[in-house]
């Protein structure tokens, strides 16, 4: 008879050992200073761990198929009340090591579909923390066309941001009495008092999206706000970003 399992175990976050970090888009400020903006993924090994420390090594299974369009298909099976339950996904082979790169991804994918990292989609791409001794290598471009043609690289080392509060096992986190942490940016203080927090990924992609259809250059952009890089625009002031560069725009 297989165990009785407490599928809602497998939602639980990992610890930040447990977390892997990829860039997401990197780039190099006005003063000639990269900086990089990451996305946090839970590793293939703590997958396995958290399915044989829920399930138990007999009750869980993994297998692989071709996906369409040369990708792979990842399905984990988990035996519920004696019966094999499977949720799949896919990806695609990666540029390096692209089978076992394709592999991973799509068991990581996979694992999502039972609840497994999941709360990870809820924590948005923010900046690295550039560290000459870091344990992460980047390599970042002044520009699209340099990135292209390989011209002037800048090679760095980066450290990834720490998890909010809610990114992190009970066991993990603050007492009550303490103050809630609620994100991995550095924060600052607007002229009210308030901690506010740098923009996200998405946000400046917005803005991006915003300045190309106006003409803006980013250059230009973050020379009006008088900050060398993206990771020095806050949050609190998205009104004003978009408001500015729209009227560029009429």
């Amino acid at each position: 008879m297989s165990k009785e399992i407490n599928l809602c175990l497998l939602k639980e976050p990992f610890p930040p050992e447990d977390i892997e970090w990829r860039e997401q888009r990197n780039g190099i400020d006005r003063h000639g200073r990269p900086w990089a903006m990451v996305l946090a993924y839970v590793t293939n090994r703590a997958i396995q761990n958290r399915l044989d420390a829920v399930c138990g090594l007999e009750n869980w299974k993994n297998q692989f198929i071709p996906g369409p369009n040369g990708g792979v298909l990842c399905g984990i099976s988990i035996r519920i009340n004696g019966e094999w339950v499977t949720k799949w996904d896919g990806a695609d082979n990666t540029d390096i090591e692209s089978v076992k790169g394709g592999l991973s991804d799509a068991m990581k994918r996979a694992a999502v579909q039972w609840g497994i990292g999941r709360y990870l989609y809820n924590l948005e791409a923010t900046f690295a923390q550039i560290d000459e001794n870091g344990t992460h290598r980047g390599v970042a471009y002044a520009s699209d066309s340099d990135r292209k043609a390989r011209l002037n690289p800048v090679f760095f080392r980066w450290n990834p941001p720490a998890l909010p509060d809610w990114a992190l096992p009970q066991t993990k986190k603050q007492s009550k009495d303490e103050p809630p942490k609620t994100g991995g940016g550095k924060k600052t203080k607007s002229k009210s008092g308030e901690e506010t927090h740098p923009i996200t990924a998405g946000e400046w992609g917005k803005l991006q999206r915003l300045m190309k259809d106006a003409g803006v250059s980013p250059t230009d952009f973050l020379k009006k706000w008088k900050v060398s890089s993206p990771r020095e625009l806050r949050k609190h002031l998205m009104p004003k970003y978009e408001q500015w560069v729209h009227e560029k725009t009429a």
